[in-house]
């Protein structure tokens, strides 16, 4: 639950939306943000805020916790194609 920041009272979600990221991370996921609309019970105020947030990649479904997966990196690193090139090789053609 979420505490409403004026008098501290727990808030409830009215509306909620998603909003997904239209350029993907390092590793090829996308972020999905689904935000709210928020209403204390007590008070009355009402504020929008983010309710939850998802990483989808080739891996599956990732959650992400209070920091939203800033700073770690999974265990396992993907492996992409090597390219070698020689730049003598390159210089002759000129």
């Amino acid at each position: 639950m979420t505490r409403c920041p004026r008098c501290g009272a727990e808030a409830q979600v009215e509306r909620t939306w998603q909003v997904i990221s239209p350029l993907p991370d390092a590793l090829g996921r996308i972020t999905i943000t689904v935000l709210g609309t928020f209403r204390c019970g007590s008070c009355g105020y009402r504020w929008k805020g983010r309710v939850s947030s998802i990483k989808v990649g080739p891996e599956g479904e990732v959650s992400l916790g209070k920091d939203g997966g800033r700073g770690r990196r999974p265990s396992e690193r993907r492996e992409g194609k090597v390219i070698e090139v020689d730049l003598s090789d390159i210089l002759e053609e000129e």
